[in-house]
């Protein structure tokens, strides 16, 4: 096989791979003060979600986190829905977000990343902050998989967040 045709094999293949899968980073971090401890059965109100970017968007990013995170808790028997139970109130602001194109990051990684950065706290219910919250993903490269990132970036974001957080909870 001449080398041409194996470089071109070679560029079929990573071209095919990069259409059907993405990648990018992903980073979060959930930090309860040392002097706190946890009570059993603590559950978690969703507070404020603010966008903190500056930007305005054509979509509402504060409802589409904020549903993100209402979704994930629920769905990890996490959410406070009132009652004597102690709690936790979670709180999240968009401090960078970008919709990013497939298009693009199929022809150039790098080239129309989608991005989301969240950053959060975590009060007592006496408004006394006792954690914080920090959460980044990006869908930097890749093809038709990553169609629509823009929409799932928040719900990967939000079941981060919410992985980490249930780990010190419970």
């Amino acid at each position: 096989m001449s080398l041409f045709r194996s470089y071109s094999l070679y560029a079929a293949i990573l071209a095919a791979l990069l259409f059907v899968s993405g990648c990018g980073t992903v980073e979060q971090k959930v930090a309860l003060d040392q002097q706190y401890s946890v009570l059993p059965g603590t559950k978690v109100e969703l507070g404020t979600v603010k966008n903190q970017t500056g930007q305005s968007f054509d979509i509402d990013v504060e409802k589409m986190l904020a549903d993100a995170f209402s979704q994930a808790l629920k769905e990890r028997n996490l959410q406070w829905t009132g009652g004597s139970t102690p709690k936790l109130v979670l709180t999240a602001d968009i401090v960078e977000y970008s919709k990013g194109d497939a298009f693009k990051r199929w022809l150039m990684p790098g080239w129309g990343s989608t991005v989301l950065v969240v950053r959060g706290a975590l009060y007592e219910s006496d408004n006394r902050q006792v954690g914080s919250v920090d959460a980044k993903r990006t869908v930097d490269a890749g093809g038709g998989y990553t169609i629509g990132a823009w929409e799932t970036i928040f719900r990967n974001v939000a079941n981060d967040v919410i992985l980490k957080l249930a780990e010190q909870v419970k």
